[in-house]
């Protein structure tokens, strides 16, 4: 990950070189490889360099084409590279020699705005082109990397990260209330950020700014309608096979050792084992990392280790244990915030930091996860008995009852009466025929209601930022949902409410320790097919995650492809919180006297939730549970108004 920054004045007044000196200046605290900035009148650009492929070494960012005279700084790795290199007739030159700005600039030279269509990767760049005297900019589809903007009627500014638009006094630093509350709701819809003049370019959009006019463009979405078919269940697990081995195999260029994080899922273990036989890497050059359970501590999340070392028996790999420490979950971690410009939720930042310190001791440059696995190739299908039903499918209903029965050691009646019966004649079933609607209408329900389960932030903010009307314009769209709830449910979990531009970014503070963070399973082309197969290839006879789980029955040991169950955080969770009693309750009584705080935060509230979780975790009590997530979330929030 690179960082990436420009100005344009659109009324045609020139640049200043300590501006963009001041913007690059602000993002270098994380040490990158190399630093470059380029300007030219009335439009200059910065690139901060993280080399973690081969082709990125001594790369010339931002590039400027000579006979076009287009510039670009990118913060890119694009996959489809051979391709492009073949496709754009520069195969005369060697492989090695072309960066993958070069490549942006010559596909827009060939495809114009098009050109985004064309590009496979996790991108986010901007490209002047002197002869239409506008700034063309877009990002990924599933928001790996980011792009925030600010523009007026007198210029155009853009970065990676807010604090280098703070450096310009043209931007107005007036906070954003809805921003804060969909912070502490879980829910990041739109284009806002924390300041009301700085927005964010979505996934899958465009941006194009000239002295006249700013417009965005989705360029790429998931249609529910498209289904891919293939002739056996063989083919389509031999053509997922094919293209997460190419996902991966584009993520193993680095600059140095490549790591993965390796858990007793199947998400992860199947990356790992799909790495192992890539020709694109030597196995000696790859380790894994297992965030592990304090020994003889009483820990209530069941260990993954009996798993991984199965694993590791079938496929040796360079691998250590990370000891985690749930007590840690609250520690501060003002670097981290500082690189995401914000609070940050991450329960496993302390994690973070040891997994990201101890990769660097031994030149890990790129580090693969499994984020997106259980929302693309292991998705469950939760909506399989209502799909079949709508499809007439009666032999189909008959087999999966029969196979709940069994696996669940029921009666058959009773699995028919509890999971096809009962939900249809249910109204708010009838009402919300997939997941995302039920899901949009309880959070609906909890944001209209300040007490009670609704959100720890003063009734105030609610109103303020308009954060009802803001969710209502999210509503998940009712008529496909009918003819293909299952894609529809998978398709809100991929991409609804920006999710993954939000997961992806919140490891990017690898950028501080030099390492890139890479997630195959949101590799476009991985995103597509498994969105694209019928409902039949991800659950059947009571499996669910039945496609990952076939292609993994061929690269990694049965006892991690069969697994049911799956490990879950919430005990330690819980017990972390309990844990930090004390100091949260401190830390309340000192927001309660803090004016930022309270103008945001209901502190009363979150002492009420905090007796509630503390009380939860000691006896396992379900009454009056609190939301814990919103609870974490809007600590989050509260540490950093205070320090602010």
């Amino acid at each position: 990950m690179s960082s990436i920054c420009g100005i344009f004045y659109r009324d045609d007044r020139p640049v200043a070189a300590p501006e963009i000196d001041g913007m690059v200046a602000s993002m270098a605290y994380w040490r990158p490889d190399k630093i470059d900035a380029w300007h030219e009148g009335a439009v200059a650009f910065g690139h901060l360099a993280l080399w973690s492929t081969p082709e990125a070494v001594g790369e010339a960012c931002p590039f400027r084409e000579a006979a076009s005279g287009v510039v670009v700084t990118a913060d890119a790795r694009i996959d489809n590279r051979a391709e492009l290199i073949a496709t754009l007739g520069l195969g005369d030159r060697p492989a090695g020699g072309i960066g993958d700005t070069e490549l942006i600039a010559r596909s827009y030279l060939k495809w114009g705005d098009a050109c985004v269509e064309h590009l496979i990767g996790d991108f986010a760049f901007a490209l002047w082109d002197p002869r239409r005297r506008r700034i063309f900019c877009a990002r990924d589809p599933m928001g790996v990397r980011s792009l925030h903007y600010f523009a007026d009627a007198r210029g155009f500014a853009f970065s990676t990260e807010i604090k280098a638009l703070l450096t310009l006094p043209a931007v107005p630093r007036d906070e954003d209330p809805l921003r804060w509350a969909m912070f502490v709701a879980g829910h990041y819809f739109g284009d806002s950020t924390r300041f009301r003049a700085i927005r964010v370019l979505r996934p899958a959009h465009t941006l194009a700014v000239d002295a006249g006019q700013l417009a965005t463009r989705r360029y790429w979405r998931l249609d529910p309608a498209r289904e891919i078919r293939l002739r056996t269940d063989d083919d389509y697990v031999a053509a997922f096979e094919e293209i997460l081995q190419r996902a991966v195999d584009a993520r193993l260029r680095s600059t140095g050792r490549v790591g993965c994080m390796l858990s007793g899922g199947l998400d992860a273990t199947t990356l790992l084992g799909v790495a192992q036989r890539s020709r694109a890497i030597p196995p000696a050059n790859l380790t894994a990392y297992t965030w592990a359970l304090r020994e003889g501590d009483d820990n209530r999340i069941p260990d993954e280790r009996a798993y991984v070392d199965a694993f590791l028996r079938a496929h040796p790999v360079d691998h250590e244990y990370l000891v985690l420490n749930s007590h840690r979950v609250f520690e501060d971690d003002v670097e981290f915030e500082h690189f995401q410009d914000g609070p940050t939720l991450n329960f496993q930042h302390c994690a973070m930091r040891d997994t990201f310190g101890r990769a660097r001791e031994k030149n890990v440059r790129a580090l693969l996860l499994g984020e997106g696995g259980d929302e693309t190739a292991s998705y469950g299908a939760p909506d399989y008995f209502l799909h079949l039903l709508l499809r007439l499918d009666l032999g189909g209903v008959r087999r999966e009852v029969r196979a709940w029965a069994a696996q669940g050691a029921t009666s058959e009646w009773q699995v028919f009466k509890s999971h096809v019966v009962r939900p249809l004649v249910r109204r708010d079933v009838l009402r919300s025929p997939f997941l995302a609607q039920k899901y949009y209408r309880e959070y609906l329900a909890n944001f209209r209601d300040p007490q009670g389960n609704g959100l720890p932030i003063t009734a105030d903010v609610i109103r303020r930022s308009g954060l009802l009307a803001a969710y209502e314009g999210t509503r998940p769209p009712f008529g496909p949902a009918w003819r293909a709830p299952i894609r529809c449910n998978q398709i809100d979990g991929l991409t609804g409410q920006d999710t993954y531009a939000h997961v992806a970014n919140s490891w990017n503070v690898g950028a501080l320790y030099g390492i890139e963070c890479r997630f195959p399973y949101l590799d476009r082309r991985v995103v597509e097919f498994c969105v694209g197969v019928p409902a039949e290839q991800h659950r059947r006879d009571n499996w669910g995650r039945l496609l990952l789980r076939r292609c993994a029955d061929r690269c990694i040991p049965a006892k991690i492809a069969r697994r049911r169950d799956k490990s879950s955080t919430w005990p330690d969770l819980l017990r972390g919180i309990a844990h930090n009693e004390a100091a949260l309750t401190a830390e309340f009584a000192r927001w309660a006297v803090h004016p930022r705080v309270t103008a945001y935060l209901d502190v009363a509230r979150l002492r009420s939730d905090l007796a509630k979780i503390t009380e939860l975790a000691r006896t396992g009590a379900t009454t009056g549970r609190p939301r814990v997530g919103m609870f974490c979330r809007a600590l989050a929030v509260g540490k950093f108004l205070a320090r602010g």
